[in-house]
Order: C-alpha cells, then sequence, then structure tokens
C-alpha cells in the first residue's frame, strides 16, 4: 500500500480536504483568471461587441468542456474507486481509454467548428454587431479544443493520483501564459479577437503536453499504451458514473443559449454583454464550490471503494458545511460590490455598468442554494452513484430552469430571465438535501452492517 492510499485511508479529513480542496479551488480559481483575462482585454480592446461576442459562443464552449467533464468525474472517480480496491490495472485502465476518447471527441469538434463556423455561430444566436467578432476567435481557438478538454480531464486524474499541487501548478501556467499573450497581442499588438483566441490556444497546448508526459512517467497511475484504445466495456463504464456531469455541462450550454436567445429578445445587446459579465462572476462563485468538490472527490471515492463508510460520511458533512459558508460570505461580497464589478471590465460604458449591477444580485442572489446543491449532486458522482446525479440534474436545468427562462420574462421582462436561474436553483437544492438525507441513512445502515461483520470476526 502507497503512503497516498495510507493517507486516504486513515488520514485527518480535515487535513486531506484542505489538502485536496485548497488547490483544486485555487486550479479553478485559475481557470476563472484565464477566463477573465480574455473578456477583461477584450473588454477594454475590444469593448461591448467583443465581449458580446465571447457571451455567444459560450455554449459551445460549455458543450466542449462538457466532454471534458464527463471523463474528469467519471474517469476520475472510477479510477479512485479501483485504486481503493487495490486494482491498479483496472484504474489504468480507465486513464488509457480516457485518453483515447478525449482524442477522438477534440479531433471531431475540431473539424466540425472549422467546416460550419459560420452556421454554428448564426444559430448560438450572433447578431450584425457581433459575428465578425464570434469568427475571429473561433478561427484560432478551435484548433485547441482537443487540448482544452484533456486539460480538464486529466487534472482530475493528477488529483485522484495524489498530486493536487501539481494540478494546480498546471492550471496556473496555462492562466499565466494566456494573461501575458493576451496583454501582448490584443493589448500591445491590438490583434483584437484573434489575439485572445491564439493566447488561448497556446495556453491550452503547452500544459496538455505536459499532462500527457506526466502520465506516461506515471507510477501509480500509468498512462500505458495497451489501455488506450476504444474499449466498449470500459466506456460504458465511464459513462455510468461521468454522464451525468457531461448532462449537466451539456444543459447548461442549452441554458446559456436559451439565455443568449431571450437576453436578445428582450435587452438586446446590452443585455448580452451583460451576462458576458454576469457568467464570470457566476463561474467564480462556482469555483469555491466546484474546488471543495473536486478535492474532495478522490477522498470519497477511494474510501467508498475501500467500504470505509464512516469517513466518507464525515468527509460529506465537513465539505457541505465549508460550501454554505463560503456561499454566505462570497454572495454578500458580490451584491455590496456590484457596481465596482461592472465596471472593472469596460471603460466608458454607463449604461452597461448600470445595467450590470443592477442585474446582479437579481441573477446571482441565492448562491447559497446553488453551492448546496451542487455539494449534494457530487457527492454521488464520486461514489459511483451517477445516474442519481442525472436525475437531480434533469430536475434543475431541463424541468426549471429552461422552462423558466421562457415564462418569467413574459411577465419580468429581462429581469425575468435572470430571475430563472436563482428560483430553480433554490427548488433544485431542496430536493438535493432531501435525497442526501435517505442516502445518509442508507449508508449508516451499511455502516451498521459491515460493524456487525467485523465483531463477529
Amino acid at each position: 500500500m502507497t503512503r497516498q492510499e495510507l493517507e486516504f485511508r486513515e488520514g485527518n479529513i480535515i487535513k486531506l480536504l484542505i489538502k485536496f480542496s485548497v488547490p483544486a479551488t485555487f486550479a479553478s480559481l485559475i481557470t476563472i483568471i484565464y477566463n477573465v483575462t480574455d473578456r477583461y482585454y477584450i473588454g477594454q480592446a475590444v469593448g461591448r461587441n467583443g465581449i458580446g461576442a465571447i457571451a455567444t459562443i459560450f455554449p459551445l464552449i460549455m458543450l466542449l468542456n462538457a466532454c471534458g467533464t464527463l471523463f474528469a468525474i467519471g474517469g476520475g472517480a472510477l479510477s479512485g474507486i479501483y485504486l481503493g480496491k487495490q486494482e491498479i490495472d483496472n484504474a489504468r485502465k480507465i486513464l488509457g481509454v480516457s485518453f483515447f476518447c478525449l482524442l477522438v471527441i477534440g479531433l471531431f469538434f475540431t473539424s466540425f467548428g472549422t467546416i460550419f463556423m459560420k452556421q454554428i455561430i448564426l444559430f448560438l444566436g450572433a447578431t450584425e454587431n457581433t459575428i465578425e467578432y464570434a469568427m475571429d476567435y473561433c478561427k484560432y481557438f478551435f484548433p485547441s479544443m482537443t487540448f482544452q478538454i484533456l486539460i480538464l480531464a486529466f487534472s482530475a486524474f493528477l488529483r485522484t493520483d495524489g498530486r493536487p499541487i501539481l494540478s494546480m501548478m498546471t492550471n496556473f501556467i496555462s492562466a499565466i501564459s494566456n494573461m501575458g499573450l493576451d496583454y501582448l497581442w490584443v493589448v500591445k499588438l491590438s490583434y483584437g479577437m484573434k489575439g485572445a483566441a491564439l493566447a488561448t490556444t497556446i495556453s491550452n497546448v503547452i500544459p496538455g503536453i505536459f499532462l500527457i508526459t506526466y502520465f506516461l512517467r506515471g507510477k501509480l497511475l500509468k498512462l500505458e499504451f495497451k489501455h488506450v484504445r476504444g474499449d466498449i466495456k470500459t466506456i460504458r463504464e465511464i459513462l455510468s458514473v461521468g454522464i451525468s456531469g457531461f448532462f449537466n455541462q451539456s444543459l447548461n450550454g442549452v441554458y446559456a443559449y436559451a439565455l443568449n436567445t431571450r437576453l436578445i429578445k428582450y435587452g438586446g445587446d446590452l443585455a448580452i454583454a451583460g451576462m458576458g459579465i454576469m457568467t464570470i462572476v457566476r463561474n467564480f462563485l462556482n469555483t469555491s464550490y466546484l474546488g471543495l468538490n473536486q478535492g474532495r472527490q478522490p477522498i470519497l471515492s477511494y474510501n467508498w471503494g475501500a467500504k470505509n463508510y464512516r469517513r466518507v460520511l464525515k468527509t460529506f458533512a465537513y465539505s457541505i458545511g465549508i460550501s454554505i459558508f463560503l456561499a454566505i460570505f462570497l454572495v454578500f461580497l458580490i451584491k455590496y460590490h456590484a457596481r465596482e464589478i461592472a465596471g472593472f471590465f469596460v471603460k466608458n460604458d454607463p449604461e452597461l455598468i448600470e445595467y450590470t449591477a443592477k442585474a446582479i444580485p437579481i441573477h446571482l442572489g441565492m448562491m447559497m442554494s446553488t453551492a448546496i446543491y451542487l455539494s449534494c449532486a457530487n457527492y454521488f458522482q464520486a461514489v459511483g452513484k451517477g445516474m442519481v446525479t442525472t436525475k437531480l440534474i434533469t430536475l434543475r436545468l431541463l424541468i426549471l430552469t429552461i422552462p423558466l427562462t421562457y415564462i418569467l420574462p413574459l411577465k419580468w421582462g429581462v429581469m425575468g430571465v435572470l430571475r430563472s436561474f436563482p428560483i430553480s436553483d433554490t427548488i433544485a437544492a431542496i430536493t438535493a438535501a432531501i435525497v442526501v438525507s435517505k442516502e445518509i441513512k442508507h449508508v449508516r445502515k451499511l455502516m451498521k452492517e459491515q460493524e456487525k461483520i467485523e465483531m463477529a470476526y
């Protein structure tokens, strides 16, 4: 048994959460900074239409990330469970098959996106003011799509391999590269959208190559060529756990598309640009919850595989408590600094700043509900019960959020579009909490049964 496995089994849970969640949170924050950099420089150098163009293609980026999330959650959780069972070769097989699938998916996105670029951008809701900006960005972003999803998925495998700091540093190097290149090409050389896209592409390729090299030389989780293939049985196994993450990101992409179309109808380019800013703020808030959930995932997965149910319950209890505390603090912070946040991204556009400052408290005021929902939903993914998460996602997005995006503006106009998110997440959070309470009772029953067996021996 390796030192890392021993730590998963017997280490102090709070210390483990700190060790894995803090780097995961920083890694997620770095990703947000990565995205903020693009929008900040585009906002300063290009203006409202540039930010609107990025917001327009955001659903496509979410769909791409959904594929990476599928293997980050499915592959990361399953490899952790297999490590807990001491089945090292099966854990490596999960890694190899995931790598193969990521290559195929990435190449498909690049090819399809390049061939049908204009049609896709028009479908996503580009206006005559934003279409050329969106085209300029996509031309130079599409070639790096394979590396973008590979970074997302392999960062999860790094955490499962017991290297959370390295996962964080990989994202950090990518973000720093993007910031420097954005400044050079967007600001100094005035390349505009093309410069921002080139910066993103190069910043994806560098860490992507590093991650492949790391796992080729791995000790615990190792990328072995015999496993780099399209094994149907293994793919189904990964899908059974990770499909909920894919489904979640995909439906979020559909929601982003619905938001764009409704915002254009009820608020025009102003509302689209405002959503471009609010999306970054929302992602920043989500980062604190998601980083904690990503960090606890290998702890939950390993101990579930090892049948250490008491540690599973303790890990969940500590993590959801921390999530709620962070949510209250951060929501309070952004609600009272909404104008300063809006003004950070644009200059000489008081109309956009005023609109965004008014919209932020409405759209993001109930993010504590999001924290509770995500903590509960991600628990089931970590313990290999992805279908429960899929049902919760269906309720949150397909039954609540997307329909409300079309219904609420009939009464409240553009502000009704914004209210769809907090209302749906509050209902979803209450439902998820009820489902988790039943799961906790089930796990306690398993724990008692296991204790009886141990006493018998």
